[in-house]
């Protein structure tokens, strides 16, 4: 799994993802969880809300992948942001 994540295949859609959520963590510009900044575009990472290793078949697809700051990235990962509420925000976009 870490292994896919230097692939050019995951490169390249991570960039697609970061481009079509503008850059921006989508949880800060809704200010959502404890945002410090609404428009932050620091330290943003590309995060999939079903896991690589829950379900492998969706670790290139648009409706899994959404751009968060580290911060809310490692409050995604714990569960502490709902996976519905990450689902319904990529619907939006």
């Amino acid at each position: 799994m870490n292994r896919f994540r230097w692939t050019n295949q995951w490169k390249n859609k991570s960039k697609q993802i970061r481009k079509r959520d503008k850059y921006l963590c989508q949880i800060c510009l809704r200010k959502l969880y404890n945002t410090a900044a609404q428009y932050n575009f620091t330290n943003i990472e590309v995060h999939h809300i079903e896991s690589i290793a829950e379900n492998w078949d969706k670790r290139l697809d648009d409706g899994n992948l959404i751009s968060l700051c580290a911060y809310h990235h490692k409050m995604a990962d714990s569960r502490e942001i709902p996976k519905n509420i990450l689902v319904g925000i990529v619907e939006q976009l």
